[in-house]
This record gives C-alpha cells, structure tokens and sequence, in this order.
C-alpha cells in the first residue's frame, strides 16, 4: 500500500514539474522612483475615487508608490487567504528535507509574488452606494489590442488594425438590454457586479466593466461608464473522422451586431453512396430586454431529421423572479436495430452491406415556470432566494417498433408532471487564468439545495420520481477555489427503485502560483457515479455509464470501458506562458486520469485500474470565438483489448463551465 502511495505522489510531483522545465529566466524590474503613463485622447483615467475624460495625448507624471499603496486596493481577506495558501504549502514541505527542497525548487517564490492578481474594476467603492444613477453612457472598445482594464493599449499589427475596422460592433440597444440599472435607480454595488457578470455571460461579449464617474464631491447623482469588448463572432472549424467523414463548422455569434447567432455545420459520412447532412440553428438572445433566450433548430443527417423551438428564462440573478420557458420539437431518428448491439458495431459493416435499421419519430413538448422569492426567515438574505417551479413534460410516437409493457420500454409514450422546490444563497467573484487565458471568469460561491418529485403518466402504467440534490462551492485558505455536488434520484414502481442515480462529486482549483513569468494552477475533479435498475435505452441497451475520453480517462476508447458503476480521478496542472502571438496564448498542461468501471453487482475496486498519463499545449484567442485548441500526448499502461497504449490527438475543444447555484426547470438526474 505505501508503495502504491508514493507512486501516486511521484506521479503529482511529475504534474507540477514537467511545465516548470520549459520555463524562461525572468530579469528583476528595476527600481525606480517616479513613472510616466502616456494617456490617449478619448481615454479616461480611474484612479481609487475619480474618473477624467482626456482629449488630448497626455503624459502624466506619477511616484512609484506601489509597495506602499498596494495593500490600500488588494482586498484584504482574499490577500490574506491567499498568503495562507502558501505559508501553510510550505510548512509542511519543511517536515521532510525532499520535499522542502522540492517546494523551493518548484516555488522559489518572492513576498511580491504571493500577492494576488486583483482587477481594480472587481469592487465598486462602497461610498457610491445609494446615491442616484444619472447618465450611463456606453463604450465599445476594440476588440483587438486594448482591454476594459486598459484602454490606453493599442494594436500593434496591421492584421489587428484591419480587424478592428472591420468589425460590426453589438448595437447599443443590445447593450442596454442587458442592463439591470436604469437611469433613476439607486446604486446598488452588488448590482453593478451582477450586471458585469451577465454582460461577460453573453456569447459575443468578452470582457465588460461598468465603471462610476461622480459628478461632484457634494452630489447625490452619478453617472456610470459601461465599458464592452466584442469578441470576433465569426467562427469554424474542420473535424476529420477518418478518411471518408468529416465535420465543418462555420458560424457566426453576432450577426450585424443584433447579439443573434447563426450556426452551421455540414456533415459528410459515409453511406451507400456519400452523404451529406446540415445541423443549423439560428439562436436570439435576451428579446426585448426580457432575458429571454430562444432559437430554432434544423438538423437533416443520415442518422437524424429534427425541428426544434425553444424559449427559455432563467434565473441569471437573485433578483429575478420569474422564470419559464417552452420547446415544441418533431425528431425523426434512425437506430440500429436489437440484433446490433451499438453504434460502434456498424463499423463492422462495409458501406456497401445493408445494416438493420429502425426508424422512429416522436413529438416532444416541454414547458416549465418558476417564481423565486426572498426568504423572511433567514438573515442577511439579500442573496438567499427560495425557488418554486413545476413542468411538463411530454413525449408521443408517430412512428416505432412493437411495444408492450415490458418490451421496448424506452419507446413507450409518457408524460411527466415534475415540481421542485430550491434554496439558494450564491455569490461571484472574479479570477483570471483558470479555464480562459487572460478574460475575466465569473467563479460561483454559495450552496443549492433543490428538491424533486413527480409522477410520469406512462402508456401501460405510471410510476413516481423523486429526487434531491445539493451543490456547493467555496474558498478554502489551503488549497484554493473547491465545488461538491451530490445527487440522489429515481423512479418508484410499486415500492421499488428502478432508473435510480446516485453521484457524487469534487472540482477544485488552486490559488494561482507564480513562479518568474509564468503561472500555474493545479487542477483535481473527482466522480463517483452508481446506476440503479437501470431500464432500456432507445439504443435496445442496457443503460450504461463509461469512462472513455472526457468521462474518465481521456483519450482512451473501447466497449469495454461500459459499466454500471463509476470513479474517476483527474489530476492537472497548467503552466500559462507569457508568450503571445497576434493574440494567441500558450498553455502547457500534464495530466493523470485513473477509473473504475465495474458492472450491475460488482465491487468497484474489484475492476481494473485504468491509468493514462500525459501532456499537451492548448492554444487559445480569447478575441476569437473559435474553441480552444489541443494538441495532447498519452500513455496508457493498461488498455482494453484492440486498444493503443500510445494516444495522440489534435483538435479543439470546449471551454469547461463552473457549477452555477441557481435554479432551473424541474428535470430528473441523467444517467451519464
């Protein structure tokens, strides 16, 4: 067991050292005593407690008091909480002479480094609260060499001038939708916060400050700056699937500057002959400034012809309090018939053979309303919110195969009445250089508690659904930002549980190390995942959770990586470089990934330990909405039969999302 221990930390140690081999010597800044800051005209300059508009170039002339005035703008508890990260980090390196000389090795980190990177902008003066929103006026800045905390900087290529040309900037009238202040209003700092969030959240937006400028010292009126970077909404990519299928993106987040997007990707498989499929939708957000997202979809593929409208309300702050929403969908799909036991199978097949299909159609309705309200009974609710909602949901065959009551059962027709009730308390800070390269992330702080229960109305007999979830998300001065959730939930039919979840899981992040130039986190997710009386897909499968790629070990695939019973480990470490080019960033990453899978009866740790180790580069445009690309080298020690122990991959992925703490439409915990 010890030895199996430490490999495990050695593997850990290799996490954090593998970037820190790549990194550049840093030179020491010199010290000097006063500092120049060249102004542009048509800027403005925030100092703690005033704002000015220049219409000239300006130089100003300004002490060097850094040091001395530092601790005056860093939030002191986050500072303080930081600074405990690593003075506790190191103590325990120093019990032992390998491991403190590894921490000095590894962290060879100065007093000003441990500092925290706080963006001014964060926190709003608390002395503006309730005073009087005057004017808001509004401000785009390009989308290419400055930034909303510094809007002094300036494109440094032609490339970028050209782009900052031709961009259509988001209308101003979409901006305005997207503020929850009017003018009239009393300043509320967490408003300000929140509006900054929702502003960011927004899918042609990539950075927002909403800054106040006083009008005097003695004036109970203010007026408020919004400052807004686009980013570049027209996007594509090409994924290659083999020699004869591809998929092609092309789309666009922000057609004309209406905040509508335009989304389409053509689809070349093989067949008898090559065929090829379109998926488009056309997606509009916050209609009429009522925060209200819709889009239409239209896929036509091989597998698949679907039509689909949605509208959906959330509960994007604590001071909304109504949400809702609709989607009315025709699917016709094509499945392989029960005597082939996956889609992985058909590759067994040549595309001249004839496969035995089943097609099926279905409509789908789905509509849900929520009212949120302040809680009387708990202090200091302000952010606390009690969150009532019910839904219906309901699914009827036009087309299908045979069915009976215990045949077929993922193509029975249901209907599903759920209604849920939540207690949330939720708040947001802000970081950089967690899942992005230099944007500002919102981190959700705060629990969720939501419960579930419902009846599903089924075509040969109902059953009950109940289920209860909790979520939480916090700081902790040792080690950094980490989130929990746990889910329980299923069906009940006479007395027994069938199609029952039961998951739990931990996400956490470090604070941000420095060391010389570049930057580090240290990433862990871990999941535990159970299925119980799992029924039927409409696949004719069992229904089954895996651990292939990004469920578990990722870039590993097989068959045989199916089972009823999951855990997961994931470790990572990513060392943010300071090198740009034409706005590109570089992230070195190393990883390691262990998991259990194990069927219906079995025990977990009685199933093979599954283990791939390796390293990449991610390389990400925070101005584009292109998808992060990555490169990704690994090893796999123990592999399924027909599977390489040697992966390498290339492509892009999706940015992760953090777990959020409001509410949504009752819906039942999947299985995957």
């Amino acid at each position: 067991m010890n030895n199996i221990a430490l490999y495990y930390i050695l593997i850990f140690c290799l996490l954090i050292c593998l970037p820190a081999w790549a990194q550049e010597k840093a030179n020491k800044p010199a010290q000097v005593i006063t500092d120049t800051i060249v102004v542009r005209k048509n800027s403005y300059v925030v100092t703690r407690d005033s704002m000015f508009f220049v219409d000239h170039d300006t130089v100003l002339y300004v002490q060097d008091t850094l040091k001395g005035k530092l601790s005056e703008i860093l939030n002191q508890q986050d500072y303080k909480r930081k600074n405990e990260f690593y003075t506790n980090l190191k103590e325990r390196a120093s019990t032992r002479k390998t491991t403190r000389e590894l921490f000095n090795l590894l962290f060879n980190i100065s007093e000003d480094s441990k500092k925290p990177q706080v963006d001014p902008w964060a926190h709003i003066p608390e002395e503006y609260d309730h005073k009087i929103v005057g004017h808001i006026y509004l401000r785009q800045i390009d989308i290419v060499g400055p930034r909303v905390t510094d809007t002094t900087r300036l494109p440094k290529t032609r490339i970028a001038e050209f782009i900052n040309k031709t961009h259509i900037n988001t209308h101003d009238r979409v901006i305005r939708h997207n503020l929850l202040i009017e003018e009239g209003d009393e300043i509320s700092r967490q408003k300000i916060l929140d509006n900054e969030r929702v502003l960011r959240s927004l899918r042609f937006i990539n950075d927002a400050r909403i800054l106040i400028q006083p009008r005097s010292a003695d004036s109970d009126t203010v007026d408020l700056l919004v400052l807004t970077q686009d980013v570049m909404a027209l996007s594509g990519s090409v994924e290659p699937e083999g020699l004869t299928a591809a998929n092609l993106h092309i789309g666009h987040n922000n057609l004309l500057g209406t905040g509508h997007a335009l989304n389409n990707e053509v689809i070349i498989e093989p067949k008898d002959k090559q065929y090829v499929g379109y998926r488009g939708s056309y997606e509009f957000s916050n209609i009429k400034g009522s925060f209200v997202q819709g889009a239409i979809d239209y896929y036509n593929t091989n597998f698949e012809n679907i039509y689909r409208l949605r509208l959906n309300r959330d509960f994007i702050t604590p001071a909304i309090k109504y949400g809702g929403g609709a989607e009315v969908s025709y699917y016709d799909r094509t499945t392989l018939s029960p005597l082939i036991d996956s889609f992985q199978a058909a590759d067994t097949f040549s595309t001249d053979e004839h496969l035995p299909l089943i097609n099926y159609s279905y409509w789908y309705q789905d509509y849900w309303l929520g009212r949120s309200f302040k809680p009387g009974f708990i202090e200091n609710n302000r952010r606390s919110r009690i969150t009532l909602a019910m839904r219906y949901e309901q699914t009827q065959f036009d087309d299908r195969p045979a069915v009976l009551q215990d045949s077929n059962t993922a193509f029975h027709n249901y209907k599903n009445l759920l209604a849920s009730v939540g207690f949330s308390k939720r708040y947001y800070t802000t970081e950089q250089l967690v899942y992005t390269y230099g944007r500002t992330e919102d981190i959700p702080i705060g629990y969720l508690l939501e419960l579930t229960s419902g009846v599903q109305l089924g075509e040969f007999y109902d059953r009950y659904y109940t289920g209860i979830g909790f979520s939480t998300g916090k700081y902790l001065r040792r080690w950094g930002y980490i989130s929990f959730i746990s889910q329980v939930g299923g069906f009940w039919k006479d007395r027994q549980p069938e199609e029952g979840i039961v998951q739990l899981g931990v996400r956490s992040f470090s604070y941000l190390i420095h060391w010389k130039r570049t930057k580090y986190r240290l990433f862990t997710n871990i999941n535990y995942t159970t299925g119980i009386q799992r029924g039927q897909t409409i696949n004719f499968q069992e229904s089954y959770i895996n651990i292939r790629n990004n469920n578990g070990i990722r870039g590993l695939s097989s068959e045989e990586l199916e089972g009823n019973q999951r855990l997961t480990l994931s470790l990572e470490s990513i060392a943010y470089t300071p090198f740009s080019l034409y706005g590109f960033n570089f992230a070195f990453f190393t990883f390691a990934d262990l998991g259990w899978i194990s069927q219906p009866g079995e025990a977990i740790f009685g199933s093979r330990t599954y283990q791939g180790y390796g390293v990449g580069l991610r390389v990400r445009n925070e101005n584009l909405a292109f998808k992060t690309f990555q490169i990704r080298l690994a090893v796999y020690p123990i592999v399924p039969e027909g599977a390489q122990i040697i992966g390498f991959q290339i492509g892009s992925i999706p940015l992760p999302r953090f777990t959020d703490f409001n509410t949504k439409k009752p819906d039942l915990f999947r299985f995957r």
